[in-house]
């Protein structure tokens, strides 16, 4: 009889343990993305200056006399004093080159110096990409890159995309569903896979100096909002 008691309280944890067990919910789980096209609606580059020579202050000189013609010439185009500011300005010595047989007791010394000087621009003249390059290559600057076409307001569209996404997201859901013989009961949880950081339409186009200016568009900038879904299913 004591063996027999023993065994019904060992026992009844278990017993106990598999009443309170929580059933598992089936689920499924989809990821989708929203993308919308908006046209741009403000051109970004970078426009500079380098000059080397053989002093600092000579170098610099030059580089504040080439880049006050650029700018000059830029405002002259139709760019405002609030649409260009500093973007990077360095002074750097040169050293002279490496020789093919250097002697034993060769050693690299400094030869000149190289100022950088570059402007970034960021103006709602999208259309005048080419007439500010053409402005500023004449002008003197000898470094344009990075040009862009972007949204100011990166947040104005957002909203849409997110929808457009979670729209998606639904439908592939009742798809699934439809043809697997299920039933979506409820969302168990919704959120978002991006923070809307929104990617430009950038121009693969750099130079140092040209003859001439190419045609450049702006066109239309992608905003892409990704979400992930979790459904509750149930056999239908």
């Amino acid at each position: 009889m004591k063996k027999i008691f023993v065994f019904i309280l060992l026992a009844l944890p278990l017993l106990m343990h598999a009443q309170t067990t929580t059933p598992v919910t089936p689920t499924i789980t989809l990821n989708a993305k929203g993308t919308i096209y908006k046209p741009a609606d403000e051109l970004q580059m970078n426009i500079g200056v380098v000059t080397i020579a053989n002093t600092a202050e000579s170098a610099l000189q030059e580089n504040s006399r080439k880049m006050e013609d650029v700018i000059n010439a830029l405002l002259s185009a139709g760019l405002t004093d609030k649409e260009y500011e500093t973007g990077h300005f360095s002074i750097n010595p040169t050293f002279t080159p490496y020789p093919k047989n250097p002697p034993p007791d060769w050693k690299q010394s400094i030869n000149g110096y190289e100022v950088s000087n570059t402007i970034f621009i960021h103006t709602n003249m999208i259309d005048s990409a080419g007439k500010l390059i053409d402005a500023a290559n004449k002008s003197g600057a000898n470094q344009i890159h990075s040009i862009r076409f972007v949204l100011h307001d990166q947040r104005l569209h957002w909203n849409e995309a997110i929808s457009l996404a979670v729209a998606n997201a639904m439908s592939d859901a009742q798809t699934i569903a439809k043809a697997a013989n299920l039933k979506l009961v409820r969302i168990l949880s919704i959120s978002l896979e991006n923070d809307g950081t929104i990617n430009p339409r950038g121009v693969l186009y750099a130079a140092k100096s040209f003859d001439s200016t190419p045609p450049i568009e702006a066109g239309d900038v992608p905003i892409t909002a990704s979400i992930a879904i979790t459904y509750e299913i149930a056999p239908n």
